[in-house]
């Protein structure tokens, strides 16, 4: 079973009957290793060949970058006189600023960055510091947390999802837990402590692994 971390969606989902999904009470290892951001030495932007998303972290913190598709069609940037198009490139959009475009029949079509912070001083989702080169990211789901490791390399950083069976009996000796009862599948808030959380790291509660290189 691999573990998205959506609560909402498993709630809504009849095919999770008889399930087991896992979640954490707070940040892991501990909420007194949260960080803000990582070492100076790993800042920069990560990228992949296939995934369409890069990484950006700075000392404010992490962020993700994405690129939309939009368009705009070819007869509104003849009559209006705010584009213009110019050497394939769309002037009008953003404010000094041009963006690359395509012109394919009709349709200009171009590209629009979005940036949205995954980490930072005020965010819900929480940094946490096992090394110098390993962070969890405690993504904040409904006042729960589902972790992944974040692991730097030279220029590579990996980032691996959690990911178990629905049998698993892996977090059977997190001695804090408990367990909420669901129509479609049993919901169960673990509260490990920093000994138990790294022994399950070492039975690897992580899996599933995408890496992305700095530029």
């Amino acid at each position: 079973m691999k573990i998205v971390g959506f609560i909402a969606s498993l709630l809504v989902s009849f095919l999770t009957f008889g399930q087991q999904s896992y979640y954490f009470s707070s940040p892991v290892p501990s909420e007194q290793t949260i960080v803000n951001t990582t070492e100076k030495n790993l800042f920069g932007e990560y990228s992949s060949d296939v995934a369409t998303r890069v990484y950006e972290i700075s000392a404010d913190g992490i962020y993700i970058i994405t690129t939309s598709i939009s368009s705009i069609s070819r007869e509104l940037v003849r009559e209006s006189s705010k584009y213009d198009v110019r050497n394939n490139m769309l002037y009008g959009l953003l404010d000094k600023d041009s963006v690359p475009c395509v012109l394919k029949g009709e349709v200009y079509y171009f590209g629009v960055k979005n940036k949205d912070i995954l980490i930072d001083a005020s965010s819900m989702n929480k940094l946490t510091q096992i090394s110098a080169t390993e962070y969890i990211i405690n993504y904040y789901e409904d006042g729960l947390y589902v972790p992944a490791k974040m692991t730097f390399l030279g220029n590579t950083l990996t980032i691996e999802e959690l990911d178990y069976e629905n049998d698993t009996r892996i977090f059977n000796r997190v001695s804090s837990k408990e367990t909420i009862p669901n129509d479609y599948f049993e919901l169960i808030v673990l509260n490990p402590t920093e000994d138990e959380f790294a022994k399950l790291m070492k039975k690897g509660i992580f899996d599933s692994p995408q890496t992305f290189k700095r530029k």
